[in-house]
C-alpha cells in the first residue's frame, strides 16, 4: 500500500466515523457545467474556520490536507495531495482562499475529494512538520497530471504527521470524502461550495446557508463558533493559466535555434516539443492541438526571420499575445500533420 493510498483509507475511517456528526451541504453557483473531455475542473479553498483558533488566537493554526483524485473511465487515476495554511500571522482572522488544484481536464469520470481540517498547536512539533510540507507543496505546480512521483514522496510526509496525530489520540476537527461525477444521484458534479460543519446535522438547518463577501454565514450571521470548511469546485471551458515550466524551456529553445537557422537542434526541439504538447495530460485534446498549431506556426515564423513576436517567450505569452485557432479549425489535426 502506497502512503497516497493511506491517506485516502485513513480520512475515509474518519469520514465513515464522524459524518453523521458533521453537517454536509452543497450551495451550486453559477457557471459553466462540466463537459466530459472539453472542460477544466479546479478545487479551491473557499473558506475554512477552526474555532479554537479564534479563541485562542496565534496559538492554534488551522491547516488543511486534502487529497483530489481524478478516476478516468479507463480506470487511469491521477492524485493530488497537498497541505494548505493560512498565512503567518493570519491564523484567527478573515476569508482565506487558495488553490489545491490548477486547472485539470475533465475526463468524464469521478472526482474524488478528502479533506481533513486540524487545528494544530503553535509551539508544537506537529505544526513545524506542517509548515515543511506545506512550503514543499507550494513550490509545485498543482497538477493532477505532472506530479504524481513528487505526490507520492509528499504524501509519505504528511502521512506520517496524520499517523503522529493519531497516535496521539488526536485527529481532524472535521473531516470530508467525497466521490463526484457528472449524473451521479449522491454527488452531482457541479460548480458550487462543499460545505462542511462540525455540529450534528440533525439539529442544523441548512436552509440558512449562504456565502456573503467570500464567508459563510447562517442566516445572515458568521459561523464564529463552529469549525467549518468550503471547498469550490471550478468548471471553465476556456482555462487562465498557461504556465507549463517545461514546455516553455523546449519553446525557448527551439525558438532561438530557429532564430540562428540551427536546423538539426531545432527539428529535434521542435519535434519533442510538439509531441509534448500535442500529448500533454494536463490539456484537453481540442487544446493539445490548438496550443501545438500556434506553437508550430511561431516557430515557422521565428525561422523566417519575422521579428514582430520577439516578445513571445512561453506559451502563455503566446495564449495573451496571439490567441490561438479556433477547435474546429483544428479538430482533425493529427500529430503527423504537425511533424510533417
Amino acid at each position: 500500500m502506497t502512503a497516497l493510498d493511506n491517506l485516502r483509507a485513513r480520512a475515509r475511517h474518519w469520514w465513515s466515523r464522524d459524518a453523521e456528526h458533521l453537517v454536509y451541504h452543497f450551495l451550486p453557483t453559477p457557471g459553466t457545467e462540466p463537459v466530459p473531455r472539453d472542460s477544466y475542473l479546479r478545487l479551491w479553498v473557499g473558506d475554512l474556520f477552526v474555532a479554537e483558533a479564534r479563541r485562542h488566537g496565534a496559538d492554534v493554526l488551522p491547516a488543511l490536507r486534502a487529497t483530489v483524485a481524478m478516476t478516468q473511465p479507463n480506470g487511469l487515476r491521477g492524485v493530488r495531495s497537498t497541505v494548505w495554511q493560512a498565512e503567518p500571522g493570519q491564523e484567527a482572522q478573515g476569508v482565506r482562499s487558495g488553490a489545491l488544484t490548477g486547472w485539470f481536464p475533465y475526463s468524464g469520470g469521478t472526482v474524488s475529494v478528502q479533506a481533513c481540517l486540524y487545528a494544530i498547536k503553535a509551539n508544537d512539533s506537529l505544526r513545524l512538520a506542517m509548515d515543511v510540507i506545506g512550503a514543499l507543496t507550494s513550490a509545485v505546480v498543482p497538477s493532477l497530471a505532472s506530479v504524481a512521483g513528487l505526490g507520492e514522496q509528499l504524501a509519505k510526509g504528511i502521512d506520517r504527521v496524520e499517523a503522529a496525530i493519531e497516535d496521539a489520540g488526536s485527529g481532524p476537527v472535521l473531516v470530508l470524502d467525497k466521490d463526484y461525477a457528472v449524473g451521479s444521484s449522491t454527488g452531482a458534479l457541479h460548480p458550487g461550495h462543499i460545505v462542511v460543519i462540525n455540529t450534528p446535522a440533525r439539529s442544523f438547518d441548512v436552509g440558512g446557508l449562504a456565502l456573503t463577501e467570500g464567508r459563510l454565514t447562517h442566516d445572515g450571521a458568521p459561523l464564529d463558533g463552529l469549525d467549518y470548511l468550503l471547498i469550490e469546485i471550478q468548471a471553465t471551458a476556456n482555462r487562465d493559466d498557461w504556465a507549463f515550466p517545461r514546455l516553455d524551456e523546449l519553446f525557448q529553445k527551439a525558438k532561438e535555434a530557429a532564430v540562428r537557422r540551427e536546423a538539426p537542434i531545432l527539428k529535434r526541439l521542435r519535434e519533442e516539443l510538439l509531441v509534448l504538447v500535442y500529448t500533454c495530460a494536463d490539456l484537453t485534446s481540442a487544446d493539445q492541438r490548438r496550443v501545438a498549431a500556434q506553437l508550430k506556426e511561431e516557430l515557422e515564423e521565428a525561422g523566417r526571420g519575422v521579428s514582430a513576436r520577439d516578445t513571445i517567450t512561453s506559451i502563455g505569452r503566446m495564449v495573451a499575445e496571439r490567441g490561438l485557432p479556433n477547435a474546429r479549425q483544428v479538430a482533425h489535426l493529427t500529430l503527423s500533420d504537425l511533424l510533417g
